[in-house]
């Protein structure tokens, strides 16, 4: 399979060619489920190369991941390009990625923002989003809030939890819009239900003060550690007070440093005094002044008020180290302040093989399993001419079906019956 003409090319060239027996989508599916990567590129490669938009799609993921093939971030972009040229809103969306970030082409944020707005005009929520922040942050565009809160919003209400999440922000800061405390509520519960950390914070913030809802320091605590559970730094350290001095749970100060350390290791000043005066007092976890003197001395470099609390806790626990304690603590600091260092944020996610996007299309639907059946040897682009037409009515008078040429719920099941036989 892999010794195609176009993957001599180079070049994602889209012909129509006749098909091998197992050359399906949902083979190629299946194998990729199973771990068997290059079984999906080679049942992929001819689907793409006859104009399955899926197919075209997953190759170009395949290249850019170096699953089944050999990574080419250059054939990769090819495939996206050829396929978003064809319409398709997932390859137009990536390709404004790739474009925005320079990964495997030069960055150009024209043809990143031109890629996003053909995405986003066909309501892809993800590229409504990112015009969102485009407009929000001024990159690619400039700065303009209300436009950022109306691509939020149409990103928000088909379901994407980020957008979600930025709309109940932008309401609640009431700055680019009116404030409006029971918008923000109601767009964090979404995002928060979708499973959104940050979302599940500020709602559980929202229920900690009263804001619009009855005020609830036991659901505040409940969603503080849902956010918390997922990594959420800033919920760790609220979830860790709240467990410190009992507020909505049961007084925990061993549970409150275990969280207080996760979000100290990952440089939330807040948190890392918090350790440091369980450190010293021996709450929850063995009195050690030592490592307390050297949290409070990493806190204190920030220069904001959590930094200003520290340099005055530490003060007053200099009077009870003496000089080798004291350096102790000192190295101690530069060790963890070199641990710090070295946390790296995670790397962006790369675009994945999705499953068929023709659910819900009965125009892809009907293309690819004529396909299959070796009825129909077109592009499948969900786009019905003459040829699907034939193809159809061919496949009308095999099974015995009224021979319209036409697409029905009736015509798929039959589809769906004789492809497996195939």
């Amino acid at each position: 399979m892999r010794s195609l003409a176009l993957a001599l090319l180079g070049i994602a060239v889209v012909i129509a060619r006749p098909l091998p027996a197992r050359a399906d989508f949902p083979a190629g599916w299946s194998a990729y489920q199973a771990g068997d990567h290059a079984a999906a590129a080679a049942a992929w490669l001819p689907r793409a190369a006859a104009g399955d938009l899926d197919a075209m799609y997953n190759v170009a993921a395949l290249y850019e991941n170096g699953k089944g093939v050999d990574r080419d971030l250059h054939r990769a972009v090819n495939w996206y390009r050829d396929t978003a040229q064809r319409g398709f809103a997932p390859a137009q969306f990536r390709l404004a990625q790739l474009y925005h970030s320079g990964l495997g082409v030069k960055a150009d944020p024209e043809k990143a923002l031109k890629w996003y707005r053909r995405a986003a005009g066909q309501g892809y929520p993800e590229a409504q989003y990112n015009i969102g922040v485009a407009h929000e942050m001024g990159t690619l565009v400039p700065p303009d809030g209300g436009r950022a809160a109306h691509w939020y919003e149409l990103a928000a209400e088909q379901g994407l939890p980020t957008a979600q999440y930025n709309l109940g922000r932008l309401h609640f800061e009431g700055k680019v819009v009116p404030r409006n405390i029971a918008l923000a509520v109601e767009w964090y519960r979404r995002a928060a239900k979708a499973g959104f950390a940050p979302a599940q914070n500020n709602l559980a913030y929202m229920y900690e003060n009263g804001l619009h809802v009855r005020e609830n320091v036991e659901e505040a605590a409940r969603w503080y550690r849902k956010a918390a559970e997922q990594g959420f730094v800033l919920a760790q350290t609220n979830l860790g007070i709240m467990l410190n001095f009992g507020i909505g749970v049961a007084r925990d100060h061993r549970e409150a440093a275990r969280w207080y350390r996760a979000a100290a290791t990952k440089g939330d000043a807040t948190a890392q005094v918090q350790l440091a005066l369980l450190l010293a007092n021996g709450q929850g976890i063995p009195r050690d002044p030592v490592e307390a003197y050297a949290w409070l001395g990493l806190a204190g470099e920030g220069g904001d008020q959590s930094a200003d609390t520290a340099n005055e806790y530490r003060e007053r626990l200099t009077e009870q180290l003496g000089p080798e304690q004291k350096s102790a603590a000192k190295r101690r600091t530069a060790t963890l302040r070199g641990e710090l260092a070295a946390v790296k944020p995670p790397p962006a996610r790369p675009a994945m093989p999705r499953e068929s996007g023709e659910f819900g299309q009965p125009e892809l639907t009907v293309q690819r399993r004529l396909s299959t059946i070796g009825l129909y040897k077109g592009a499948v682009d969900g786009l019905v001419g003459p040829a699907t037409v034939s193809a159809i009515r061919a496949f009308q008078r095999k099974a015995g079906i009224k021979a319209d040429g036409k697409i029905s719920p009736k015509l798929i099941e039959a589809l769906d019956a004789a492809a497996p036989a195939q």
